[in-house]
C-alpha cells in the first residue's frame, strides 16, 4: 500500500525523534506529540485539545496549543476533518505509476463536487481481490487546494512547520498496526458525535474504509446509568445509535468477506468515545457475533500522563498521525 505522505508538494522531511501532530474536527483542535524510539514503546508526551465554538476561532486556539507546548517553529503533520477532502474507491487505470495520479485526477472529475482543476489528488492501493482475475482498485483522495492553502495558512501563521497533510483513515491505520487484532485482521471503529468511520485492516493495511452517520452527538448530554448491562436502562436513542452501528459494521465485514482472499475478521475494536455506554461491547457482541473491546491507549502507548477517555477520543487522529512511520512511495 502507498502510505506516503499526502498531498506530497507540501511534503518536507520530518526531523528524527518526536513528531507533533495537529487535528481538526467540528468542536475543537486535538494536538499530540509522539516519541518513537526503536526496541520501546512509543511515548505520548503531549496530549491536548482546545475546544472550538466556531471555524473562525481556530487561528486563537491553535496558537494557545503552541504556546501552551513550546512548539514555536516544530515541525509538525496535520490531518483534515472529515469533511475537508473526499475518499473514492476507483478502478484503477493500466498507466505507469508515474501517470497514476494525473490519470485518476481525471478519473474523478464527475465524481467531486468542485472543479478537478482545483483538486489535489493523492492515492492509496487496496490489496488485490479474490482469484486475481479483479480489476484493481485504489483509494483516491481528492481536496480543494484553495482549503488546503487554508490549513497550510493556519498552522504556519501559529509558528509551526508543516511537513505533510494527511487523512484520518491512514492516521487511525498507524494507530491499528500496533494492535495485536491486525495480525489476523480487524475492524477499527472510530465515531464522534458527527461520524463513524469503519476501518478494515490486516497487517497494517487498510482494505476497507467507510464513514456512517454516528448519531453519537445525539447522546452527548444524556446521562447514562452506572452500570455494565447491555440494555437496562439505557437513555432513549442509545439502542438506534448502537444498531445503525451494528448495521454499518455487518455490511463492511460482509465485504470484506466476499471480496479478499483473507480469513473472516473476528475482532471490532472501538476507538475511545466521549461518550461511555455500559453495556455496549456486550451487546455488539452478541448482535454481530465478534469479539468486541474498547481501546484504551494506556495499552499501547506509554505517557507521561494519564488521559482520560473522554481526551483521547478527541485527539485520536492526532495521535495516530503522530505514530506514522515514513515509507516508500509509489
Amino acid at each position: 500500500m502507498c502510505s506516503m505522505p499526502l498531498f506530497s508538494l507540501f511534503n518536507r522531511r520530518a526531523a528524527a525523534g518526536a513528531t507533533v501532530s495537529v487535528s481538526f474536527s467540528g468542536d475543537g483542535i486535538g494536538l499530540a506529540r509522539v516519541l518513537r524510539s526503536e526496541g520501546v514503546s512509543p511515548v505520548l508526551e503531549v496530549c491536548d485539545f482546545e475546544p472550538v465554538a466556531d471555524e473562525s476561532e481556530r487561528a486563537v486556539a491553535l496558537k494557545a496549543l503552541t504556546r501552551r507546548h513550546g512548539l514555536a517553529d516544530a515541525p509538525c503533520a496535520s490531518v483534515l476533518d472529515a469533511g475537508a477532502y473526499n475518499l473514492l474507491l476507483v478502478e484503477a487505470p493500466e498507466v505507469p505509476p508515474e501517470e497514476l495520479r494525473a490519470a485518476m485526477r481525471w478519473r474523478i472529475k464527475d465524481l467531486i463536487d468542485f472543479h478537478v482543476d482545483d483538486a489535489v489528488v493523492d492515492v492509496f492501493d487496496v490489496p488485490g481481490g479474490k482469484g486475481g482475475a479483479a480489476a484493481r482498485m485504489m483509494y483516491v483522495v481528492a481536496a480543494n487546494a484553495h482549503l488546503l492553502r487554508q490549513r497550510i495558512d493556519l498552522l504556519e501563521q501559529a509558528g509551526l512547520r508543516l511537513s505533510v497533510i494527511d487523512i484520518p483513515e491512514l492516521a487511525l491505520r498507524n494507530l491499528a498496526a500496533l494492535l495485536p487484532e491486525d495480525v489476523a485482521g480487524m475492524a477499527l471503529v472510530y465515531l464522534t458525535p458527527e461520524t463513524g468511520l469503519i476501518l478494515l485492516t490486516h497487517q497494517a493495511t487498510i482494505y476497507l474504509a467507510r464513514r456512517f452517520p454516528s448519531g453519537l452527538g445525539l447522546l452527548q448530554d444524556q446521562a447514562m446509568p452506572d452500570h455494565r448491562t447491555a440494555g437496562e436502562g439505557w437513555p432513549s436513542g442509545v439502542r438506534e445509535v448502537l444498531d445503525a452501528l451494528v448495521v454499518e459494521v455487518q455490511r463492511s465485514v460482509d465485504y470484506y468477506d466476499a471480496h479478499f482472499a483473507q480469513a473472516s475478521v473476528r475482532h471490532l475494536v472501538l476507538a475511545p468515545m466521549a461518550v461511555q455506554i455500559p453495556g455496549m461491547t456486550d451487546y455488539l457482541a452478541r448482535q454481530l457475533g465478534l469479539s468486541p473491546r474498547i481501546l484504551d491507549l494506556k495499552g499501547v502507548i506509554d505517557s507521561r500522563d494519564p488521559i482520560e477517555p473522554a481526551l483521547q477520543a478527541r485527539c485520536m487522529p492526532a495521535i495516530g498521525e503522530a505514530l506514522r512511520v515514513e515509507e516508500k512511495a509509489l
